[in-house]
């Protein structure tokens, strides 16, 4: 009887199955190779213009990363729910019934079937409780920052990509207009566009989360950056990357609060009752929780570091506060350098785009004495703009970089 059980049992998966592992594999190919047939090349795709307030909202919205760092939030309030929903009782229900072969035959009967339902009380350990609410806000408000960092960083990619774009085309304007440019030089230069296209394409749609175009932004509604707000702003740290250390530090106290937790008693509480139904041979019977068949137990423990083995996890976890501590203050110091170190670069970028503009209107209003000093001079002309839009794409990281560190400020 107990082999006929367990194969009847056993087999009930193998019915659920439906069809084999390797046809399952094969619908799924099959829905693969389609989507790989209906993808279209970029070329194929439509061109779309969009404002650069559209962009930011659809990529707020389809951004795997960003919908990412959403999805953990989600998942920290939940888990901070869970606090809470622990103390909810379990109710569960069993039920079976037993004949003989020989009876199968027959009539059922209510005596014929056996039942329970119970009710479970989980009831945390009432010492872990604040640390555990503690931890758990501490985690959403992480969660919840990191979102932000991740919206900010995606702003600056979408920034760089858009600006080098729209000074990419300009220095290509720029050089389309030189008239004695071998033709093999601009067969090499349209291949090496084409291949410049694509990756900006490529780069455009991953960001925005959406494949179905190629997406280029309007120059116009790109924010232009003032680096006056930037520069008094850099005297100081951004609040969101004070509090990148602030939690990181956050992160390694607790680490020593939760062994220092060890150290107190445990507080157990639990509350006991026999099955709220029960059925049995089509006899009734069970509690609803009344005083006489309902027991509340209390419990008290301590156990004494005789192994020392809570101490050692103790002094390890003080030490790691320290070392987090030291490397913190290293990393203020280092971010000081660097954003002294970029305020210094843009400064000379800006002094030297303003000589460069300053020469070239001198060199433009010069006149000249013969057509071979006019070609000199247009040729001369031509390779310094080209070398101010060489140096932009090059500030235009700079750029980028400060909207990284501060946020977008128009």
């Amino acid at each position: 009887m107990r082999f006929s059980t367990i194969v009847i049992m056993t087999s009930i998966p193998l019915l659920l199955s439906g069809c084999s592992l390797q046809q399952r594999l094969d619908a799924t190919a099959a829905k693969v190779h389609k989507r790989f047939a209906d993808a279209k090349a970029w070329e194929q795709l439509p061109l779309r213009t969009i404002s650069w307030e559209q962009a930011v909202m659809m990529m707020k919205r389809n951004n795997s990363d960003i919908s990412g760092a959403r999805k953990d939030i989600e998942r920290s309030e939940r888990d901070g729910l869970s606090i809470y929903t622990d103390m909810i009782p379990g109710v569960s229900y069993y039920g079976y019934f037993t004949k003989t072969l020989d009876e199968l035959s027959g009539q059922f009967s209510a005596k014929d079937v056996n039942s329970n339902v119970n009710v479970t009380f989980n009831l945390p350990t009432l010492t872990q409780v604040p640390y555990r609410v503690y931890a758990s806000k501490a985690q959403t408000y992480g969660a919840i920052k990191a979102l932000e960092g991740k919206e900010r960083e995606c702003i600056s990619k979408l920034y760089n990509i858009s600006r080098c774009r729209e000074v990419r085309l300009r220095l290509r304007a720029l050089e389309d207009s030189q008239q004695d440019i071998p033709e093999q030089d601009r067969i090499l230069a349209s291949r090496d566009r084409s291949t410049e296209d694509a990756q900006h394409w490529v780069k455009m749609a991953e960001l925005l989360g959406d494949y179905s175009a190629r997406w280029q932004i309007l120059p116009q509604s790109v924010p232009k950056i003032s680096w006056s707000t930037y520069e008094k702003r850099m005297t100081r740290l951004d609040d969101l990357v004070v509090c990148q250390y602030v939690l990181r530090l956050e992160q390694a106290r607790l680490s020593q609060y939760s062994i220092a937790l060890r150290y107190l008693p445990t507080i157990n509480t639990s509350l006991y009752s026999p099955s709220l139904f029960s059925s049995s041979g089509g006899t009734y019977q069970g509690s609803f929780l009344n005083g006489e068949d309902t027991r509340i137990n209390l419990s008290l423990s301590y156990s004494l570091d005789t192994k020392m083995g809570n101490w050692y996890n103790f002094r390890n976890s003080k030490d790691n506060y320290e070392k987090v501590c030291r490397e913190v203050a290293v990393g203020v110091a280092e971010h000081k350098n660097k954003l002294m170190t970029l305020q210094n670069s843009v400064r000379e970028y800006f002094n030297w785009r303003s000589y460069m503009n300053k020469r070239i209107a001198y060199i433009e209003n010069s006149p000249t004495e013969s057509a071979e000093e006019l070609i000199q001079r247009n040729k001369t002309i031509y390779e310094m703009k080209r070398e101010l839009l060489r140096q932009e794409l090059q500030a235009v990281e700079s750029e980028s970089a400060v909207v990284l560190e501060y946020g977008l400020i128009k």
